[in-house]
Formats: C-alpha cells, structure tokens, sequence
C-alpha cells in the first residue's frame, strides 16, 4: 500500500464536508482508542475537554484540520501520510486502526490512521504553540494576498532544489509531494532544478501553475463525497504516481525517482 498524504486541495473540501455534516451538533460522547497520536493531553482529558462542546465548524489551514467547538476549544488534526475520517452510525465497534471517535446524534465521526504517524491536540483559544509544526508557516498558495511580487520575494530567500522548496511549509502551506509534481509539470521546470537557476520568466511560471493546477483541483474535488477521500489513490493526478507513463502534454515518458519514502515523477521532455 501506498499511502498518500492528504494535501490543501483534499483537506479543504474534507472541512466543508465535515462542517455540512456535523456543524452546529453537539458532540455527545468521546472516545479515544488510541492514545499515541494524541499529544500533549491524556485520553481522558482530551474526551472530557471535547463532551458536550457544539462542533462550529471545520477549516482546514495548510496540512492541518481545525475543529472549532464551542467555549473556543480546538481539536487540531494534521493527518500526515494515512489519518482519515468515517462516517458511520452509532453501534459500530474500533478497529484496530481507530484512534478517536466523536458521536453526534444518532452519527458517529471515525479518525483512523493505519500509520499512526498522525499529530491531533486540544487546544484552548488560539495558542497553537505546542502544534509542532503549525507556527511559523507561510501563506496558502491560493491566498488573493500572495502576489507574484510577494511570492518572488519570498522565492527569492530560498535555496536548494525547486520541488523541496515548494514542500517546504514556511514557504507556503498545504502543498505537499504529489501536488509539487503536478505544479511542476505545468510549470515545465525540473524538479531537481535548483531555485537560483530560475529565470524571472519560469518564476512567473511557477507561480501561476501554482495557483492553477491547486484551483483545477479543488474544484474537481468539490463534487466528491467525504466517503470518497479515504482512498490512498489520486488517479485523477496528471504526472504524480505515473512513472513509465505517458505525460498528457506532450506524449513524454514519465520518468521517476525514488527518495526515502518519497517519490518524484516527471517529463523527460517537458522539464527542463
């Protein structure tokens, strides 16, 4: 199994479609079933801190998950590679992959991670201080705010090759390895490239590729049911998972490479 992490085009409709199914219900009954992935709180303060709170809404912020309760308490997912939400009705008993379930009305919300690799925490107001990872972030990628003048700059301060610097949450937000590839691929730049080596034009490039392939698929997720993102496969993805394939621009062969557990697919032609 290759499991894919959740990145800002998925977690984006996953909060619409959580908040259009659970906001504005009070949460009933908590249960954790597996503590390792709950930090910096005790299963039994992090149920008792979570029972009887309203659920306002979800956001989701880069690569994490933000549920607003009631009282300003926050429960604060960052999937990682495999956590992922069910829907079920009351009666259904854990799996071994469980971690915590949120019981609304006669509707139970499942969080499962066959990893175990996720981070969730119980936050009070908006101290995120102790959410490794969360503070010092750049923007989203698809902020109105982040000009192609403020994403040269930002650009600019950067080293090291193009795909790592795209990953890279202080940069901005909520891309992740799959989506570099694809951005990449429209962008026409080699991963490997190094960021110094890129002209003002590929620049304009990447930014705009950036901000169109993240939208094309964000809006080709809105008509996705939350059931539906709890597949590990994105074979909607033109580039990314493809190696040996055939690149939809031009016919090119897809080329990959291996890193840790890290994968990098791209044009041989394409890319330069």
């Amino acid at each position: 199994m290759v499991f894919q992490m959740p990145e800002l085009p998925e977690l984006e409709i996953i909060a619409i479609r959580l908040t259009e199914n659970f906001g504005d219900k009070v949460i009933q009954n908590v249960a954790v079933y597996n503590h390792l992935v709950i930090h910096g709180i005790e299963a039994l303060e992090f149920e008792a801190g979570i029972i009887g709170k309203k659920l306002n809404s979800v956001k989701a912020d880069g690569k994490f998950l933000l549920f607003n309760l009631s009282g300003g308490v926050k429960i604060v997912v960052n999937p990682m590679l495999a956590g992922r939400f069910w829907v079920y009705n009351a009666g259904r008993a854990p799996g071994k992959t469980d971690i915590f379930s949120l019981q609304m009305e006669s509707t139970v919300l499942w969080y499962r991670d066959r990893k175990q690799m996720s981070r969730v925490y119980l936050i009070r107001g908006n101290d995120f201080s102790d959410v490794a990872g969360f503070e010092g972030r750049g923007p989203s990628p698809l902020d109105s705010e982040l000009t192609l003048k403020e994403f040269t700059l930002r650009l600019k301060r950067r080293r090291g090759q193009i795909k790592n610097v795209l990953r890279n949450q202080s940069f901005v937000k909520g891309i992740g390895n799959a989506y570099a590839d694809e951005i990449l691929l429209y962008a026409g730049i080699h991963p490997f490239r190094r960021r110094s080596t890129l002209s003002e034009v590929e620049v304009e490039s990447l930014y705009q590729s950036m901000k169109k392939v993240l939208a094309k698929y964000l809006d080709l997720m809105t008509q996705r049911e939350l059931s539906e993102f709890s597949s590990e496969k994105r074979n909607f993805l033109m580039i990314h998972g493809k190696g040996g394939g055939v690149c939809p621009l031009c016919g090119g062969r897809i080329s990959e490479v291996r890193a840790n557990r890290f994968k990098t697919n791209y044009c041989q032609t394409c890319q330069i």
